[in-house]
């Protein structure tokens, strides 16, 4: 059930179907842009990290991806939970998806990013070709 480590790589146990409960949006939806990106540019070493959180955790692979998104997303609140957990706290469950959290990582992603990436392309655009003293052309 659970990954091996072999040369130094985790390879997944052969009863692993190696499917992700959900997608790179899914991350995204719930855990923000880190797990996102980190999904869509480095694939191999988000694996790793999921067969190496199934192998020491003794995990399924939907608990597994949940915990390296919540991690990637801010590690410092992660291991903290991970702590509160041991002491005897209840189990956070990063599968579940907040429909609150959703819509706002959607607003953001949809609405405000674009609109403040116009904002600094403008910026940029008029610092450039504006008339006038510029530390970039030389004054």
């Amino acid at each position: 059930r659970h990954s091996t480590k072999k040369n130094n790589r985790w390879i997944k146990n052969p009863n692993d179907d190696g499917k992700y409960p959900y997608d790179a949006i899914g991350s995204a939806l719930r855990h923000g842009p880190a797990p996102f990106l980190t999904r869509l540019t480095n694939a191999d070493e988000y694996e790793q990290g999921v067969l190496k959180y199934m192998a020491t955790a003794k995990v399924s692979r939907a608990e597994a991806t949940g915990n390296i998104d919540a991690k990637l997303n801010n590690a410092v609140d992660w291991a903290y939970q991970k702590m509160e957990e041991k002491n005897g706290k209840p189990k956070v469950d990063y599968t579940r998806l907040d429909k609150k959290q959703a819509a706002l990582t959607a607003i953001w992603a949809l609405g405000i990013t674009p609109l403040a990436i116009n904002v600094i392309l403008s910026t940029v655009d008029q610092f450039i070709n504006a008339p006038g003293p510029s530390v970039i052309k030389g004054l």
